[in-house]
Protein backbone atom coordinates (compact mmCIF):
# COMPACT_ATOMS: atom_id res chain seq x y z
CA UNK A 1 0.00 0.00 0.00
CA UNK A 2 1.50 3.34 -1.07
CA UNK A 3 1.59 6.16 1.39
CA UNK A 4 0.01 9.37 0.16
CA UNK A 5 2.42 12.31 0.56
CA UNK A 6 1.39 14.90 3.08
CA UNK A 7 0.72 18.49 2.06
CA UNK A 8 4.19 19.74 3.03
CA UNK A 9 5.79 17.12 0.78
CA UNK A 10 3.65 18.08 -2.21
CA UNK A 11 4.54 21.78 -2.20
CA UNK A 12 7.82 23.27 -1.09
CA UNK A 13 7.14 25.25 2.08
CA UNK A 14 9.31 28.22 2.89
CA UNK A 15 10.69 28.34 6.42
CA UNK A 16 12.59 30.97 8.33
CA UNK A 17 12.16 34.71 8.66
CA UNK A 18 9.45 36.48 6.68
CA UNK A 19 10.51 38.95 4.02
CA UNK A 20 8.99 42.40 3.62
CA UNK A 21 7.54 41.26 0.28
CA UNK A 22 5.76 38.33 1.92
CA UNK A 23 4.40 40.65 4.62
CA UNK A 24 3.01 43.00 1.96
CA UNK A 25 1.42 40.11 0.05
CA UNK A 26 -0.29 38.89 3.23
CA UNK A 27 -1.41 42.39 4.27
CA UNK A 28 -2.82 43.18 0.81
CA UNK A 29 -4.56 39.83 0.49
CA UNK A 30 -6.28 40.17 3.86
CA UNK A 31 -7.21 43.80 3.09
CA UNK A 32 -8.91 42.69 -0.13
CA UNK A 33 -10.38 39.33 0.89
CA UNK A 34 -10.43 39.31 4.70
CA UNK A 35 -9.31 36.57 7.01
CA UNK A 36 -10.52 33.07 6.36
CA UNK A 37 -9.35 29.49 6.30
CA UNK A 38 -5.65 30.07 6.74
CA UNK A 39 -4.43 27.11 4.67
CA UNK A 40 -6.57 28.25 1.75
CA UNK A 41 -5.53 31.85 2.29
CA UNK A 42 -1.82 31.01 2.13
CA UNK A 43 -2.30 29.16 -1.14
CA UNK A 44 -4.61 31.76 -2.70
CA UNK A 45 -2.27 34.61 -1.77
CA UNK A 46 0.59 32.81 -3.49
CA UNK A 47 2.66 32.45 -0.35
CA UNK A 48 4.77 29.35 0.06
CA UNK A 49 4.03 29.28 3.76
CA UNK A 50 1.79 27.12 5.88
CA UNK A 51 -1.57 28.44 6.96
CA UNK A 52 -0.40 28.34 10.56
CA UNK A 53 2.61 30.48 9.72
CA UNK A 54 0.40 33.04 7.95
CA UNK A 55 -2.07 33.10 10.85
CA UNK A 56 0.64 33.64 13.46
CA UNK A 57 2.37 36.29 11.38
CA UNK A 58 -0.89 38.19 10.95
CA UNK A 59 -2.12 37.89 14.53
CA UNK A 60 1.19 38.60 16.26
CA UNK A 61 2.93 41.10 13.98
CA UNK A 62 0.97 42.53 11.06
CA UNK A 63 -2.55 43.08 12.34
CA UNK A 64 -3.20 46.85 12.50
CA UNK A 65 -4.52 46.80 16.07
CA UNK A 66 -1.44 45.05 17.52
CA UNK A 67 0.04 47.54 19.91
CA UNK A 68 3.81 47.81 20.20
CA UNK A 69 5.92 49.51 22.79
CA UNK A 70 5.91 49.93 26.52
CA UNK A 71 2.81 49.69 28.66
CA UNK A 72 1.76 52.65 30.76
CA UNK A 73 2.18 52.71 34.52
CA UNK A 74 -1.61 52.52 34.93
CA UNK A 75 -1.70 49.39 32.76
CA UNK A 76 1.09 47.86 34.79
CA UNK A 77 -0.77 48.51 38.05
CA UNK A 78 -3.97 47.07 36.58
CA UNK A 79 -2.11 43.91 35.51
CA UNK A 80 -0.57 43.52 38.96
CA UNK A 81 -3.93 44.08 40.66
CA UNK A 82 -5.74 41.56 38.46
CA UNK A 83 -2.93 39.04 38.80
CA UNK A 84 -3.03 39.32 42.59
CA UNK A 85 -6.78 38.75 42.52
CA UNK A 86 -7.12 36.12 39.76
CA UNK A 87 -3.64 34.73 39.08
CA UNK A 88 -2.66 33.62 35.58
CA UNK A 89 -6.17 32.42 34.70
CA UNK A 90 -7.72 35.68 33.62
CA UNK A 91 -4.97 38.15 32.92
CA UNK A 92 -4.25 36.94 29.38
CA UNK A 93 -7.91 37.12 28.40
CA UNK A 94 -8.01 40.79 29.28
CA UNK A 95 -4.89 41.86 27.37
Amino acid sequence: MDKKPCKSEEVEVRKGPWTMEEDLILINYIANHGEGVWNSLAKAAGLKRTGKSCRLRWLNYLRPDVRRGNITQEEQFLIMELHAKWGNRLIFYML
